[in-house]
């Protein structure tokens, strides 16, 4: 490295270093609670103490209030200097007529000084606490909040996780229940008990799925609640098995020197594998011309990645070869393999720039041909 490029590179390790301290220190400033959540209800009143803290001892903090009901809430101060408390005093009215959820921002910035603001450098910190206010809908209103389930190995119990809120005026009886989809159809459906639910009443409930007779594969869930009206949620999931799948690898080769071979290649196992590695029997018929391995690697659940191999192409003339990529990896110290057949081509390096040289023609074309139509349609919008 030379000296001009070592300055450079001085310069934005320094600034990057500098950005992540004044991030950093600014990050520090926070504010609690974070978020408190009310019912509505009728002159509903709420005295909530705020802690600012992290700010500077003699930095000032400018405190206020933003939301679709802001006007309900009130500080009991305006300014802090170097941090502390404060009390907002929330007040609702006997009545909203906006359903759902209403968000107030209690809302703590830094004031900088303006005699330094020449000197000062960085951006003044907005930090925010939250207070939701729920009102019920008219009628019956069913909100599914949350509905889960997890990835997992054949036989491994599956749980799902289903959060409801009745967020309507009535109260309303359910059974919810869990289809199971493969292949876009229902191969099993899980009931949960009945429950009566009333007016903003949120529950949380489980239900474990027996996969014994269960396939590898992907899966679908879906979550139903029949109250009336239906409310639903969608989750999916997978059952692995330890296995390696080939997606891809090279299908060209050019003849001439040291080339490389890439594998693709996917994790089907809801665990890490190791070691994973391939090799690659390059054939004529039933005789192996060539073998090779791949680099190794480890996979984590479920994941995809490229391994690479390098072989001498000299000896090969053109023409398509047959070829045999076995896939060795170890699951929970197991070791397994996978195969698969496939063919590969090769060509002359003079084929190729050919074949490049052909299709850089056809675009060249192209563009030539899109450039004399929009040269003859400016004429004629001239004439």
């Amino acid at each position: 490295m030379d000296k001009k490029k070592g300055k450079i590179f001085f310069k934005i390790f320094f600034t990057f270093t500098i950005i992540i301290i004044l991030i950093d220190i600014s990050s520090a400033l926070g504010i609690r609670p974070g978020k408190i959540e009310f019912n509505f209800q009728p002159n509903f009143e709420r005295t909530i103490t705020y802690t600012v803290f992290g700010a500077d001892s003699e930095m000032s903090t400018e405190l206020y209030v933003e939301g679709d009901l802001a006007e309900y809430v009130k500080l009991d101060k305006e300014i802090l200097v170097g941090g502390g408390s404060f009390i907002a005093t929330l007040k609702l009215p006997e009545y909203i007529e906006k359903p759902g959820k209403h968000r107030i921002l209690i809302g703590a910035k830094e004031k900088p000084d303006e005699e330094l603001i020449g000197t000062t450098i960085g951006t003044a910190v907005d930090i925010r606490g939250v207070i939701d206010i729920y009102i019920p809908y008219p009628g019956k209103y069913l909100e599914i909040v949350k509905f889960q389930s997890h990835n997992v190995n054949v036989g491994e119990p599956v749980n799902f996780e289903l959060n409801i809120i009745n967020s309507g005026k009535e109260t309303v009886n359910i059974t919810p229940k869990i289809e199971i989809i493969s292949q876009e159809k229902t191969i099993e459906t899980l009931y949960l008990k009945e429950r009566v639910l009333k007016s903003q009443e949120k529950i949380n409930l489980y239900k474990v799925l027996d996969t014994t007779d269960y396939n590898p594969g992907r899966y679908n869930s879906i979550a139903i609640i029949d109250y009336g009206k239906i409310a639903k949620a969608e989750s999916k999931f997978r059952i692995g098995e330890l296995i390696i799948n080939i997606t891809n690898y090279t299908k060209q080769i050019i003849i001439g020197g040291l080339q490389s071979f890439n594998i693709e290649i996917e994790s089907g196992w809801n665990e890490n594998i190791d070691g994973a590695y391939a090799e690659v029997s390059i054939l004529n018929g039933s005789t192996t011309l060539l073998s090779f391995k791949t680099s190794s690697t480890s996979l984590t659940p479920w994941e995809n990645k490229t391994i690479t191999g390098f072989f001498d192409t000299e000896g090969f003339t053109e023409g398509i070869y047959d070829a045999n990529i076995t896939v060795s990896y170890y699951g929970k110290d197991v070791g397994k393999s996978s195969s698969k057949l496939v063919k590969i081509e090769f060509i002359k390096e003079t084929e190729q720039l050919l074949i490049w040289l052909i299709i850089g023609g056809i675009i060249l074309l192209g563009v030539i041909v899109l450039l004399i139509k929009k040269y003859l349609l400016k004429n004629v919008k001239k004439k």
